[in-house]
């Protein structure tokens, strides 16, 4: 079972040619009115490629709060760990522009009301994020008995003690920063593998991925395809590295499968991932053609 402890928006996706400049007023060229969040996002994700998942968060007592538990259930989502608050329901506005590029503004709402005792955790594998409060993050890291993967996003951590809860830590490159301060990307892995306990995974866009453990670093590349909205490309990262090491994959090869279904993702409107029989010819090609190109290399050495 995975477990994500997170957070629900009512995303607002807003499609626009060019981002606008400070005091520019521009005309959007579609609005997308669709279900998001964090937590929602890496939960639905990871249900769509075929795992047992259960969703911990909160939304408010409205329609919007009704249609995520609806979209949940019709997506095979355990709802038993979602709490209906009496408040509004988180939201979301995003800009995507022609290259597929994003600026967010988030409005917490009922994912500010979820608190520690709504948290009720087994084993397996946990995901969580930081759109929520940073205690209840730290209380599930805490009490959870399985792997704990922490996607520091928003990186804005205030009691670092946290990070010595977590056994793999996957941020991207800005985020990385913000944990780190440092430019300089090895000493920036020592720092956080000195608290974290398994592993640093820093997700680098159309770079692929750095896997960084006390004893190795390891550069997973990724496919190439044309985005059109990177909206949630962490998200189904995070949710199909679930997926694979619930599995029970090692992670190299968990990272390399969610390298593939977060590229794919891009290649589509949305913040979540795709349903697995969507997305099988794509990994099954992707698969053959880094086992060929492996042993390619292993050829010319």
């Amino acid at each position: 079972m995975i477990y994500v402890v997170g957070s629900y928006n009512t995303d607002y996706i807003i499609r626009v040619e060019e981002f606008p400049a400070v005091g520019e007023t521009i005309f959007a060229k579609e609005i997308i009115v669709s279900h998001g969040g964090k937590g929602s996002n890496q939960a639905v994700s990871a249900a769509r490629l075929g795992s047992k998942v259960r969703l911990i968060a909160a939304v408010g007592n409205d329609e919007r709060g009704r249609e995520a538990l609806k979209f949940w259930k019709e997506e095979g989502v355990d709802t038993s760990g979602v709490k209906i608050k009496n408040t509004y329901t988180g939201s979301a506005y995003i800009l995507v522009n022609r290259r597929g590029e994003t600026m967010i503004v988030v409005n917490r709402g009922a994912n500010y009301e979820l608190n520690e005792d709504d948290v009720e955790l087994d084993d397996g594998i946990l995901l969580t994020q930081m759109e929520i409060r940073e205690n209840v993050v730290k209380k599930a890291l805490q009490r959870f008995e399985g792997i704990k993967i922490l996607n520091p996003a928003p990186a804005n951590i205030s009691d670092y003690s946290i990070l010595n809860y977590v056994d793999i830590l996957t941020p991207n490159e800005i985020e990385f920063k913000e944990l780190t301060s440092a430019d300089d990307i090895e000493y920036g892995l020592n720092i956080l593998l000195k608290k974290v306990k398994m592993a640093v995974i820093v997700t680098l866009g159309e770079r692929g991925a750095l896997i960084a453990t006390k004893d190795k670093r390891v550069l997973i590349s990724t496919p190439k395809v044309k985005a059109i909205d990177t909206t949630g490309a962490g998200d189904v990262f995070n949710a199909a590295l679930a997926h694979s090491l619930e599995k029970g994959e090692d992670l190299e090869s968990a990272v390399e499968f969610a390298n593939i279904i977060a590229s794919y993702s891009v290649t589509k409107i949305g913040a979540i991932g795709p349903k697995w029989e969507e997305v099988r010819e794509f990994v099954e090609k992707e698969k053959r053609k880094e086992k060929d190109r492996r042993g390619e290399e292993e050829r010319r050495n």
